[in-house]
């Protein structure tokens, strides 16, 4: 009789840790404290790490990706390659005077991202400051975490199925 008062005991304790513990788990963007603030501060772009390197894509026309090496440390060490992306040149002297791309600062933007990164965690993000801002840690999930900065992409969001938003104004997507 002892015996089974002291394991439903045990079991009620159980169940109530992890109900507690379920109900307290936090998302990405509070565990890390992921700023807007700080990742506004990066040019409009898509930034990415792939495959031991890093690259950053223009989003406005999208004509352009350049890869980094990173050194031994993971920095930005120097560029890998330049492709564009419509005309399927990859003459990076070419793609840089087609485009007028000012590879120093893109160098300076790419370390600004890995910084950034190692801080919140982050695989990919995609910074277009007047529309949303999105990222993930997770490979092959483009929109983890999404951050709409006007109404009429907030309207799009929030019809989403796949996408709830949280208290701390992020959409997540459910779609894991």
């Amino acid at each position: 009789m002892l015996i089974d008062h002291a394991i439903k005991t045990l079991v009620a304790v159980f169940i109530t840790v992890f109900t507690v513990i379920g109900c307290t788990s936090n998302n990405h963007i509070d565990t890390h404290k992921v700023s807007i603030d700080s990742l506004k501060t990066l040019p409009d772009y898509f930034y990415a790490h792939r495959r031991g390197r890093v690259y950053l894509e223009d989003i406005n026309a999208e004509n352009y990706r350049i890869w980094f090496n990173k050194d031994n440390e993971g920095n930005v060490k120097d560029i890998f390659k330049i492709e564009d992306l419509k005309r399927g040149n990859s003459n990076s002297d070419f793609v840089t005077k087609t485009y007028s791309i000012d590879t120093s600062l893109c160098k300076i933007y790419t370390q600004k991202f890995i910084d950034l990164s190692r801080k919140y965690k982050i695989g990919h993000i995609f910074i277009d400051r007047n529309n949303k801002i999105y990222f993930s840690y997770k490979d092959g999930l483009a929109e983890e975490y999404v951050k709409v900065l006007n109404d009429s992409i907030n309207n799009v969001y929030s019809n989403k199925k796949d996408f709830v938003l949280l208290s701390n104004g992020w959409y997540q997507n459910t779609e894991q």
